[in-house]
């Protein structure tokens, strides 16, 4: 192998592991503001809940 070689199949992981670890942070932090903003909307949800039910026919 020549050091040429070396040197690309080094750039190559370089940025195969940098590319793998970008998009591995950027799952986390989705993650995490996903997380954020549904405990945000527990919080402060002022909208009435409504339940619903299901009427089941006297046929059954």
């Amino acid at each position: 192998m020549t050091k040429e070689q070396k040197a690309t199949l080094l750039n190559a992981a370089y940025r195969f592991l940098r590319r793998k670890l970008s998009l591995f942070m950027i799952a986390c932090m989705l993650g995490i503001s996903n997380v954020i903003m549904e405990e945000d909307r527990m919080v402060n949800d002022t909208r009435a809940k409504i339940e619903h039910q299901e009427i089941q026919s006297e046929d059954d």
